[in-house]
This record gives C-alpha cells, structure tokens and sequence, in this order.
C-alpha cells in the first residue's frame, strides 16, 4: 500500500512513479497474482515501466480478481472524475487496489478511515471496462477466470475478423 501524507495530491500522478516506490520484489509479485510477464531481468525503474504498461493495456487482468467491493470503489472513481478521494473504514487487511499501487491511500487515523486517490490513467484505463465485471460481483456470480477472458477475447477476434 502507498501512503500519502496528506490529501493535496492531485489524481496526474503517473502509474509509474507510483509503482517506482516499491520494491522490484513487489512489483514482481504483483504480476505474479495478476498472471503477468515482466521479466526479472530489467532494472527497477524498466520493471515499473512495464508492469504500468501491462496494467494500463490489459485492464481486465486486474478487474477480473477484485471483489465486488473493489469494482464498487472503481465505480465510484470513474463516477468522481480526477482528483476525488474515495473514503472507506480502515479495515485489517489492504483492498487489493492498495496492494497492487493503483491507489494512493491517506490514512486518517483519527477517523479511522482511508482516503483513496487512485490516478487519471488508471481510472481511465478501467472506465470502459469495469461495468461487466460489477454486474456479474452484484449478481453474485462468479467471475470469469484469466483462461477464460482469453478464451472469450480469442473467440471475440476470430468474429471481428470474419
């Protein structure tokens, strides 16, 4: 989880500097639970730089592993526009938006809440995509699995090139 020090910081924040903040390690593992490649060969600031760019270009490889609350909280930024705080209790354990740096969270501990920012790119990377995969979490049904979106994504190309 990225944390700020306060709420001034606007949303033009890029996905890159962002994720230049953790570790190689971290990033690493990021696209490990995300069913990414990026190399392990690259230097830190070439592995941010590719894991931004498989995020931003494949949006569907994160949204499909968050959980209804998490699409909610998406919805609720692509709702908000750019330079909106989306603020929920503080809970024990990171939404996975936190973990993979696609947000930047204040921590208000006297109110025990956090403040998320998450930025331009990221929310405009998902806005196009995100509704299918919230109403199926409100539906209750279970998501697709990556080996299916690619399926899914396969069969969808053979028909746009017939």
């Amino acid at each position: 989880m990225i944390t700020i020090k306060n709420t001034q910081f606007s949303s033009n924040q890029s996905l890159v500097a962002i994720l230049n903040v953790m570790t190689k390690v971290k990033m690493l593992d990021i696209c490990k639970k995300l069913d990414l490649y990026v190399s392990p060969n690259l230097k830190k600031e070439e592995t941010a730089r590719r894991v931004a760019q498989e995020i931003l270009t494949n949006p569907c490889d994160v949204l499909h592993v968050l959980n209804k609350q998490e699409l909610q909280i998406v919805d609720e930024f692509v709702k908000a526009g750019p330079n909106q705080y989306v603020i929920r209790k503080m809970r024990k354990m990171p939404y996975k938006l936190q973990k993979f740096g696609l947000v930047l969270t204040y921590e208000d501990m006297e109110k025990e809440q956090w403040h998320m920012l998450m930025p331009d790119s990221v929310r405009e990377a998902f806005a196009p995509k995100y509704q299918p995969y919230l109403d199926i979490a409100e539906k209750g049904a279970k998501l697709p699995s990556k080996k299916q979106l690619r399926l899914l994504s396969f069969l969808s190309s053979l028909h746009d090139d017939a």
